[in-house]
Protein backbone atom coordinates (compact mmCIF):
# COMPACT_ATOMS: atom_id res chain seq x y z
CA UNK A 1 0.00 0.00 0.00
CA UNK A 2 2.09 2.92 -1.24
CA UNK A 3 0.87 6.33 -0.13
CA UNK A 4 -1.54 4.83 2.36
CA UNK A 5 -4.38 7.04 3.57
CA UNK A 6 -6.97 6.46 6.23
CA UNK A 7 -9.65 6.27 3.55
CA UNK A 8 -7.80 3.38 1.92
CA UNK A 9 -7.24 1.66 5.25
CA UNK A 10 -10.90 2.04 6.21
CA UNK A 11 -12.12 0.76 2.84
CA UNK A 12 -9.79 -2.25 2.85
CA UNK A 13 -10.55 -3.07 6.49
CA UNK A 14 -14.29 -2.89 5.96
CA UNK A 15 -14.06 -5.04 2.83
CA UNK A 16 -12.00 -7.60 4.73
CA UNK A 17 -14.49 -7.54 7.58
CA UNK A 18 -17.34 -8.28 5.17
CA UNK A 19 -15.42 -11.26 3.77
CA UNK A 20 -14.29 -12.54 7.18
CA UNK A 21 -16.58 -11.16 9.91
CA UNK A 22 -15.46 -13.73 12.48
CA UNK A 23 -11.81 -12.82 11.97
CA UNK A 24 -12.65 -9.12 12.28
CA UNK A 25 -14.45 -9.75 15.58
CA UNK A 26 -11.48 -11.80 16.78
CA UNK A 27 -9.02 -8.96 16.06
CA UNK A 28 -11.26 -6.54 17.95
CA UNK A 29 -12.08 -8.67 20.98
CA UNK A 30 -8.94 -10.78 21.45
CA UNK A 31 -6.64 -8.03 22.84
CA UNK A 32 -9.44 -6.87 25.16
CA UNK A 33 -9.94 -10.44 26.41
CA UNK A 34 -6.20 -10.91 26.94
CA UNK A 35 -5.99 -7.65 28.91
CA UNK A 36 -8.91 -8.63 31.13
CA UNK A 37 -7.39 -12.09 31.72
CA UNK A 38 -4.06 -10.55 32.74
CA UNK A 39 -5.81 -8.08 35.07
CA UNK A 40 -7.71 -10.92 36.74
CA UNK A 41 -4.51 -12.98 37.08
CA UNK A 42 -2.63 -10.06 38.64
CA UNK A 43 -5.53 -9.38 41.00
CA UNK A 44 -5.69 -12.99 42.16
CA UNK A 45 -1.94 -13.07 42.79
CA UNK A 46 -1.97 -9.73 44.62
CA UNK A 47 0.21 -7.96 42.03
CA UNK A 48 -2.38 -5.76 40.31
CA UNK A 49 -1.53 -2.53 42.12
CA UNK A 50 2.21 -2.92 41.56
CA UNK A 51 1.83 -3.46 37.84
CA UNK A 52 -0.91 -0.84 37.44
CA UNK A 53 1.22 1.91 39.01
CA UNK A 54 4.32 0.91 37.04
CA UNK A 55 2.45 0.68 33.74
CA UNK A 56 0.92 4.14 34.28
CA UNK A 57 4.36 5.60 35.04
CA UNK A 58 5.78 3.97 31.92
CA UNK A 59 2.98 5.11 29.62
CA UNK A 60 2.72 8.73 30.78
CA UNK A 61 6.30 9.67 31.67
CA UNK A 62 9.16 7.19 31.76
CA UNK A 63 8.61 4.98 28.73
CA UNK A 64 11.11 2.13 28.58
CA UNK A 65 13.37 4.00 31.01
CA UNK A 66 11.21 2.60 33.79
CA UNK A 67 13.21 -0.62 33.41
CA UNK A 68 16.44 1.22 34.19
CA UNK A 69 14.86 3.10 37.10
CA UNK A 70 13.62 -0.16 38.60
CA UNK A 71 9.99 0.91 38.52
CA UNK A 72 8.75 3.35 41.14
CA UNK A 73 11.11 4.85 43.76
CA UNK A 74 12.09 2.39 46.49
CA UNK A 75 10.51 4.54 49.21
CA UNK A 76 7.21 4.52 47.29
CA UNK A 77 7.13 0.73 47.30
CA UNK A 78 7.96 0.72 51.02
CA UNK A 79 5.29 3.31 51.85
CA UNK A 80 2.64 1.35 49.93
CA UNK A 81 3.77 -1.94 51.43
CA UNK A 82 4.59 -3.45 48.04
CA UNK A 83 7.51 -5.54 46.88
CA UNK A 84 9.89 -3.80 44.46
CA UNK A 85 9.47 -4.97 40.87
CA UNK A 86 12.32 -6.90 39.30
CA UNK A 87 13.97 -6.12 35.98
CA UNK A 88 12.37 -9.20 34.43
CA UNK A 89 8.91 -8.10 35.60
CA UNK A 90 9.36 -4.57 34.25
CA UNK A 91 10.75 -5.79 30.93
CA UNK A 92 7.88 -8.24 30.50
CA UNK A 93 5.37 -5.52 31.39
CA UNK A 94 6.73 -3.06 28.82
CA UNK A 95 6.85 -5.65 26.01
CA UNK A 96 3.34 -6.85 26.86
CA UNK A 97 1.98 -3.29 26.77
CA UNK A 98 3.66 -2.56 23.44
CA UNK A 99 2.46 -5.78 21.77
CA UNK A 100 -1.10 -5.34 23.06
CA UNK A 101 -1.29 -1.72 21.90
CA UNK A 102 0.20 -2.71 18.55
CA UNK A 103 -2.21 -5.56 17.99
CA UNK A 104 -5.29 -3.53 18.82
CA UNK A 105 -4.36 -0.44 16.81
CA UNK A 106 -2.81 -2.19 13.81
CA UNK A 107 -5.86 -4.38 13.21
CA UNK A 108 -8.52 -1.91 14.38
CA UNK A 109 -7.24 1.49 13.25
CA UNK A 110 -10.35 2.00 11.10
CA UNK A 111 -12.48 1.84 14.27
CA UNK A 112 -10.22 4.23 16.16
CA UNK A 113 -10.23 6.67 13.24
CA UNK A 114 -14.02 6.98 13.48
CA UNK A 115 -13.82 8.16 17.10
CA UNK A 116 -14.38 11.90 16.83
CA UNK A 117 -14.34 12.54 20.58
CA UNK A 118 -11.19 13.81 22.33
CA UNK A 119 -9.78 14.81 18.93
CA UNK A 120 -8.67 11.25 18.11
CA UNK A 121 -9.91 11.14 14.51
CA UNK A 122 -8.59 14.60 13.58
CA UNK A 123 -5.26 13.78 15.22
CA UNK A 124 -4.91 10.71 12.98
CA UNK A 125 -5.75 12.87 9.96
CA UNK A 126 -2.99 15.31 10.88
CA UNK A 127 -0.57 12.41 11.30
CA UNK A 128 -1.66 11.12 7.90
CA UNK A 129 -0.88 14.49 6.31
CA UNK A 130 2.52 14.49 7.97
CA UNK A 131 3.33 10.97 6.72
CA UNK A 132 2.30 11.85 3.16
CA UNK A 133 4.34 15.05 3.22
CA UNK A 134 7.39 13.29 4.68
CA UNK A 135 7.26 10.47 2.13
CA UNK A 136 6.76 12.91 -0.74
CA UNK A 137 10.19 14.37 0.03
CA UNK A 138 11.87 11.10 0.95
CA UNK A 139 10.24 8.42 -1.24
CA UNK A 140 13.12 6.03 -0.59
CA UNK A 141 11.89 5.70 3.02
CA UNK A 142 8.98 3.49 1.89
CA UNK A 143 11.54 0.72 1.36
CA UNK A 144 12.70 1.17 4.95
CA UNK A 145 9.25 1.45 6.57
CA UNK A 146 9.62 -1.76 8.60
CA UNK A 147 13.03 -0.73 9.96
CA UNK A 148 11.83 2.81 10.63
CA UNK A 149 8.85 1.66 12.70
CA UNK A 150 11.04 -0.83 14.57
CA UNK A 151 13.57 1.88 15.48
CA UNK A 152 10.77 4.29 16.38
CA UNK A 153 9.43 1.81 18.94
CA UNK A 154 12.90 0.78 20.11
CA UNK A 155 13.66 4.38 21.15
CA UNK A 156 13.04 4.42 24.92
CA UNK A 157 11.21 7.73 25.45
CA UNK A 158 7.51 7.93 26.20
CA UNK A 159 5.39 8.71 23.16
CA UNK A 160 7.59 6.68 20.81
CA UNK A 161 6.08 3.33 21.64
CA UNK A 162 3.45 1.09 20.16
CA UNK A 163 0.52 3.55 19.91
CA UNK A 164 2.37 5.98 17.66
CA UNK A 165 4.27 3.23 15.88
CA UNK A 166 1.09 1.33 15.06
CA UNK A 167 -0.57 4.34 13.44
CA UNK A 168 2.55 5.42 11.57
CA UNK A 169 3.23 1.89 10.36
CA UNK A 170 -0.24 1.58 8.85
CA UNK A 171 -0.16 5.06 7.34
CA UNK A 172 3.18 4.52 5.59
CA UNK A 173 1.87 1.35 3.95
CA UNK A 174 2.69 -1.57 6.22
CA UNK A 175 0.02 -4.22 6.61
CA UNK A 176 -1.38 -4.89 10.07
CA UNK A 177 0.61 -8.08 10.69
CA UNK A 178 3.82 -6.46 9.39
CA UNK A 179 3.28 -3.46 11.65
CA UNK A 180 2.75 -5.80 14.59
CA UNK A 181 5.98 -7.67 13.76
CA UNK A 182 7.99 -4.42 13.52
CA UNK A 183 6.66 -3.15 16.86
CA UNK A 184 7.19 -6.48 18.62
CA UNK A 185 10.80 -6.64 17.42
CA UNK A 186 11.44 -2.99 18.31
CA UNK A 187 9.93 -3.42 21.76
CA UNK A 188 11.97 -6.54 22.47
CA UNK A 189 15.24 -4.93 21.34
CA UNK A 190 14.57 -1.69 23.22
CA UNK A 191 13.35 -3.34 26.42
CA UNK A 192 16.14 -5.92 26.55
CA UNK A 193 18.70 -3.15 26.01
CA UNK A 194 17.21 -1.24 28.94
CA UNK A 195 17.27 -4.44 31.03
CA UNK A 196 20.96 -5.00 30.28
CA UNK A 197 21.72 -1.43 31.33
CA UNK A 198 19.51 -1.61 34.42
CA UNK A 199 21.89 -3.66 36.59
CA UNK A 200 24.69 -1.17 35.94
CA UNK A 201 22.77 2.12 36.04
CA UNK A 202 20.19 1.52 38.79
CA UNK A 203 22.79 1.62 41.63
CA UNK A 204 24.03 4.96 40.27
CA UNK A 205 20.51 6.38 40.21
CA UNK A 206 19.92 5.14 43.75
CA UNK A 207 23.03 7.03 44.97
CA UNK A 208 22.31 10.36 43.29
CA UNK A 209 18.51 10.49 43.17
CA UNK A 210 18.39 12.53 46.39
CA UNK A 211 20.84 15.18 45.17
CA UNK A 212 19.33 18.58 44.35
CA UNK A 213 21.37 18.94 41.17
CA UNK A 214 20.07 15.61 39.87
CA UNK A 215 16.46 16.76 40.23
CA UNK A 216 17.28 20.16 38.70
CA UNK A 217 19.07 18.55 35.77
CA UNK A 218 16.14 16.23 35.20
CA UNK A 219 13.67 19.14 35.16
CA UNK A 220 15.86 21.10 32.72
CA UNK A 221 16.26 18.14 30.37
CA UNK A 222 12.53 17.41 30.38
CA UNK A 223 11.71 21.08 29.75
CA UNK A 224 14.17 21.31 26.84
CA UNK A 225 12.91 18.09 25.26
CA UNK A 226 9.27 19.22 25.55
CA UNK A 227 10.10 22.63 24.07
CA UNK A 228 12.04 21.10 21.16
CA UNK A 229 9.33 18.54 20.44
CA UNK A 230 6.65 21.24 20.55
CA UNK A 231 8.60 23.52 18.21
CA UNK A 232 9.43 20.70 15.80
CA UNK A 233 5.88 19.36 15.91
CA UNK A 234 4.37 22.76 15.12
CA UNK A 235 6.79 23.31 12.26
CA UNK A 236 6.24 19.90 10.71
CA UNK A 237 2.48 20.11 11.25
CA UNK A 238 2.27 23.39 9.34
CA UNK A 239 4.30 21.95 6.47
CA UNK A 240 2.14 18.84 6.37
CA UNK A 241 -1.11 20.86 6.41
CA UNK A 242 0.13 23.03 3.56
CA UNK A 243 0.99 19.91 1.58
CA UNK A 244 -2.46 18.42 2.25
CA UNK A 245 -4.17 21.56 0.90
CA UNK A 246 -2.01 21.73 -2.24
CA UNK A 247 -3.94 20.61 -5.37
CA UNK A 248 -2.48 17.60 -7.12
CA UNK A 249 -0.38 16.48 -4.16
CA UNK A 250 -1.87 15.80 -0.75
CA UNK A 251 -5.03 17.81 -1.39
CA UNK A 252 -7.96 17.40 -3.74
CA UNK A 253 -7.01 17.69 -7.43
Amino acid sequence: MADSTMQQIVAESEAEQERRPILGAFHLLMPIAVLLAVIVALFLTGNLRRFALASAASFFTLGKFIIVFGGLPTETYARLGMEKMSTVELTSMVVFMDVLYAYFLAFNLHYVYRIRHFGIGPAIERLQNFCQWWLSRRPWMRRWAFTGVMLFVMFPLTGTGAPGGSIIGRLVGLRARTTLAAITLGSLLGSVTMAVLADRLEPIFERIKGEWWFHSLGIVIIAVVIALLYWLGRRLSRAADEYARRPGEGGTP
